[in-house]
């Protein structure tokens, strides 16, 4: 009697825990599936324990056989709802969830529920049970349905056993192995079931998992915030300690690893469109190098998504193609995060578990992502150090290279800064200049004698400004030096630096080579103009004696004569240019193109070529040696004629431009071929196109344009077209710009 109101009060009092445990855990979440699940299997034992108090009290009180039927319909109902959720639970929380087991779940409970109401409703059927004489109730099952419940609790428990790897709650495993068991000793044994034995024990089961669910979704994560934050923190921390990118790829991929209690972890870079495997732990270092398609598998797809993947059963659920070689084999549970620094996907974090191994839930994909952008700044950061310091090595190495190369030249070398503070001077500097280390930092005009410095500072600035360089010769007793200054850093100069030459030696050669020249030439003139004064008296004497073919030959004597003569002229005037500066004088450049023209007309005339002059009213007058300007534009105007067949076209044409004056010397003759334009003005260089062979000419006569244009200050450039023509274009500064 004792026994029956003590197993009835407790069934009371569990009836109502896990009434509040089902209201809380459904309040907690009640969009997961799982406390779906958990909620009708809650249900289902709630309805199981109502139906047994209601029987037993029936029977305690003697309420009557109607009562005592009701209560055990209620029970038969509970009972069979709670083997089924039961079952459909475990497999939820084990990953088991293929077609086969919910369609079994599924037809057993509804073979199960029709089965009972067609004992209820339609065959009005009465329960089998009896009452003690004390008030006990006894009641029992009819052999298919025991045989069908103790189907579902075997599955049960094997499931449970087989997977219990899987669950994280051991509190929470041995709660559903406990309620199948008091299931099935109420099943097999009439005195459990008698002294209530088997709902008390699937009571305090589902008292257990009611427990270890509240625990888990609840008291755990609250308890655990600081925990899981103090963890992200050292994670963070042993992430962000490293320097290197391998460390720091290896530290993210056993954080994240040891962090979840994951059997692995693998991390994949973005790298030219293409996720590159760069780091794993636990997992073969073979496959480091793999890459994976942007789309493809879990990794690319979290990739492209920009959102995290949760896989229960890599084997089961995922049908694409495999993120690494074996996955299908060996991969279980699976959670991917993308790694986004800036906007920028720049990888993938993949931690995974054995195919036996636990499963990943909400809690642990929202640690990945928490850990996700600390990693990937760790990873972009490892990056740009690794980047820094090859850049440091390579800037390191060229500093050496370069100390090397200027400490090991002869040349001296100095550099200042925009105030003309010295910045650096090699040995060769220090020794020839008297530098030494202290004059670092002070101007250099207060420890460098005046001679080295540049004669005019302002025209410096303006070779500067328009040809990123100034030359400039020193001559201190009896060494000549040509120094050359450049700009100091781009786009905007730092300040400038010098290079010195001694060319003592190159000055000495080309003063012999010019004396040399001279006395050659002159030497050559002289009997040269000796042999043509013989030749014209033999010409002369021998006129009745000399046939046709003697007058032909004397003729290409006399003309052959002259081109050398021409040719010795045009060396000794191109040397006497080039051997000192010209005599300047404020010229007006109309007259001296003027008396060009004049010059050429006849010539022009001959041979059938228009020769034109167009000049500019009021053209600026220039600095030149006027003699020195009239030879040059006396060489292009001759050319052109030569080079215009007859009934074709030269023009002159003069005009001021700012501050510099243009002349063009066109004309429509058989044009230069662009791969010998530009040797068109080196000396004795003479074209081999078509109508030039049959031409004389000793090509100095542009070398010599181009030596007195350069030595006014001047620039020469060229425009040709083959078979149409050719435009010679000559600038030259005026008076206020020279």
């Amino acid at each position: 009697m004792t026994a029956n109101v003590i197993a009835l009060l407790f069934n009371g009092l569990t009836l109502a825990l896990a009434l509040g445990l089902l209201v809380l855990i459904l309040w907690q979440d009640p969009r997961s599936e799982t406390n779906r699940y958990f909620a009708l299997f809650l249900f289902m034992v709630v309805l199981w324990a109502s139906g047994a108090l209601l029987g037993r009290a029936a029977a305690y009180v003697n309420a009557g056989e109607g009562v005592i039927q009701i209560g055990l319909r209620l029970l038969d109902m509970g009972f069979t709802g709670a083997s089924v959720a039961v079952y459909i639970y475990s497999a939820v929380i084990t990953g088991i969830r293929g077609t086969f087991f919910r369609l079994f779940a599924l037809v057993g409970v509804g073979l199960v529920l029709a089965y009972q109401a067609l004992l209820w409703l339609v065959m009005d059927s009465p329960r089998a049970f009896e009452v003690t004489a004390d008030g006990v109730l006894l009641y029992y099952f009819d052999t298919p349905s025991a045989l069908l419940y103790l189907g579902f609790q075997v599955a049960t428990i094997l499931l449970v056993w087989r997977n219990r790897n899987k669950i994280r709650s051991r509190t929470l495993a041995y709660g559903i192995l406990l309620f199948a068991l008091a299931q099935v000793a109420g099943l097999l044994s009439p005195r459990i079931r008698m002294l209530g034995g088997a709902e008390d024990l699937g009571s305090v089961a589902a008292l257990m998992m009611s427990y270890a669910v509240v625990r888990q979704q609840i008291m755990t994560p609250l308890l655990g915030r600081a925990k899981q934050l103090e963890a992200i923190r050292d994670v963070s921390l042993a992430v962000t300690s490293r320097l290197r990118l391998q460390d720091t790829l290896a530290a993210v991929a056993a954080q994240a690893a040891g962090l979840l209690g994951a059997d692995g972890a693998a991390i994949f870079l973005l790298e030219k469109g293409v996720l590159k495997l760069a780091a794993v732990y636990n997992l073969p270092k073979p496959f480091v190098g793999q890459e994976v398609r942007l789309g493809q598998g879990v990794v690319g797809t979290v990739a492209v998504q920009r959102e995290a993947v949760q896989i229960e059963n890599y084997a089961r659920d995922w049908k694409g193609e495999p993120d690494l070689p074996l996955a299908h084999e060996v991969f279980g549970a699976v959670a991917g995060v993308p790694l986004v620094f800036a906007d920028q996907v720049v990888g993938v974090l993949l931690v995974v578990q054995g195919r036996q191994g636990g499963l990943f839930d909400r809690d642990d994909v929202h640690l990945l992502e928490l850990l996700g952008p600390q990693a990937a700044v760790a990873i972009t950061n490892s990056r740009l150090f690794e980047a820094e310091r090859q850049l440091s090595h390579e800037l390191s190495a060229a500093k050496e290279r370069l100390e090397v190369v200027l400490t090991s030249t002869q040349n001296p070398v100095v550099a200042v800064d925009r105030r003309f503070r010295l910045i650096f001077a090699n040995p060769a500097a220090e020794k020839l200049l008297g530098v030494v280390r202290s004059h670092v930092g002070q101007p250099i005009a207060e420890f460098v004698a005046r001679e080295w410095l540049p004669p005019s500072l302002l025209q410096m600035m303006r070779d500067l400004r328009r040809q990123q360089a100034h030359i400039y010769e020193v001559s201190l007793d009896t060494h000549t030096y040509l120094c050359h200054v450049a700009e100091l850093g781009k786009p905007r100069p730092e300040g400038w630096v010098a290079v010195l030459n001694d060319v003592t030696q190159l000055k000495e050669l080309d003063r012999l080579k010019s004396q040399m020249i001279q006395m050659t030439s002159h030497d050559l003139k002289n009997p040269l103009q000796a042999a043509m004064s013989y030749l014209e008296l033999l010409v002369e004497d021998g006129e009745e004696m000399f046939t046709e073919s003697m007058r032909s030959d004397a003729d290409m004597i006399w003309k052959q004569l002259e081109r050398m003569f021409r040719m010795i002229n045009g060396i000794l005037d191109l040397e006497r240019i080039e051997s000192g500066p010209p005599s300047l004088e404020v010229c007006a450049l109309e007259d001296v193109l003027g008396r060009v023209v004049v010059d050429g007309a006849g010539p022009a005339q001959n041979k059938g070529v228009t020769l034109e002059l167009e000049i500019e009213e009021n053209l600026p007058p220039v600095l030149a040696d006027s003699h020195q300007l009239s030879q040059a534009f006396t060489n292009l105007v001759e050319n052109a004629i030569k080079f215009t067949p007859q009934g074709g076209r030269v023009e002159v044409r003069a005009w001021g431009h700012g501050r510099r004056v243009i002349v063009e010397v066109t004309d429509t003759g058989i044009g230069i071929p662009p791969q010998e334009q530009a040797r068109v003005f080196e000396r004795f260089y003479r074209g081999q196109q078509q109508g030039v062979v049959h031409v004389d000419g000793s090509g100095l006569g542009l070398a010599l344009v181009k030596a007195v244009i350069e030595r006014h200050k001047g620039d020469i450039h060229l425009e040709s077209t083959p078979g149409q023509g050719t435009t010679m274009r000559v600038t030259l500064p005026i008076t206020d710009d020279f």
